[in-house]
C-alpha cells in the first residue's frame, strides 16, 4: 500500500508529465505554423499568446492537426476561434 507521500509524489510526477506534453504540443503547433505558412511575427505572436492559454491536451492535438492542414494563417485563426 502506497504511503501518502508516495501518492503525492506520483501525482506530482503525473502533473509534470502532463504539463510537459502540453508545452511540447504548443511548441509543435508554432513550429508547424512557422514552417508551413511563413506568417509574419506579429501574427505569430498573437496566435502564440492564444495557444499558451490552452491547457487542454486534446484541443492542442486537434490544433496541431489543423496547423498541418490549413492553407493560410487566417484559416488557422478561424479554427483557433472555434
Amino acid at each position: 500500500m502506497a504511503t501518502l507521500a508516495q501518492k503525492w509524489l506520483e501525482e506530482g510526477v503525473q502533473q509534470g508529465l502532463q504539463q510537459g506534453l502540453i508545452k511540447a504540443r504548443r511548441e509543435d503547433i508554432v513550429a508547424l505554423l512557422r514552417a508551413r505558412l511563413h506568417p509574419d511575427e506579429a501574427w505569430l505572436q498573437r496566435v502564440m499568446e492564444r495557444i499558451e492559454a490552452i491547457d487542454d491536451l486534446e484541443r492542442l492535438q486537434h490544433l496541431l492537426i489543423v496547423a498541418g492542414q490549413v492553407e493560410s494563417p487566417e484559416a488557422f485563426e478561424d479554427a483557433l476561434a472555434r
